[in-house]
């Protein structure tokens, strides 16, 4: 398991709380990249981790988690600017 981070790991690197990053998995912002199917415990990769920074970024800028959901979706960036 060395390229994933756990959920507290996570959210240390990322200065957030567990259930920060619980709630996003609720509403599918950012799922995480593997769940142990005996534990339930959430597993991070990078790309998640990007994913999460990018968001904090959003946030900053006063967007709300259904407005971040929509950019993340997006796939070209003239249709995010």
């Amino acid at each position: 398991m060395k390229n994933y981070f756990s959920i507290s790991q996570a959210a240390a690197m990322l200065n957030i709380t567990t259930e920060t990053l619980r709630h996003y998995d609720r509403i599918s912002l950012v799922k995480p990249s593997w769940k142990d199917p005996n534990t339930c415990y959430r597993y991070y990769s990078n790309q998640e981790i990007i994913q999460l920074r990018t968001i904090q970024l959003l946030r900053y800028m006063d967007l709300s988690l259904a407005e971040i959901k929509e950019i993340l979706s997006l796939r070209d960036l003239s249709q995010v600017i």
